[in-house]
């Protein structure tokens, strides 16, 4: 019984750390309008995220991604 218990944690802790969370920096080019015109800078933003999914919606925002 005591073996049973201890391999059913070991695999939920192995289980639960398969989905832990990655983050990325993801920057994306902005224009600021001035008096004297318009600059270009970059605007970085740090996500942390199990899914790939917000990843994909971040790129497709226009952000680049890069792991961190």
């Amino acid at each position: 019984m005591k073996k049973l218990v201890i391999i059913i944690i070991s695999v939920g802790m192995i289980s639960f750390m398969g989905s832990c969370s990655k983050c990325y920096t993801c920057s994306s080019p902005v224009q600021i309008k001035t008096a004297s015109g318009t600059t270009t800078s970059t605007q970085e933003d740090e996500l942390c995220t199990a899914s790939p999914k917000e990843i994909e919606a971040k790129e497709e925002d226009g952000y680049t991604c890069k792991a961190s």
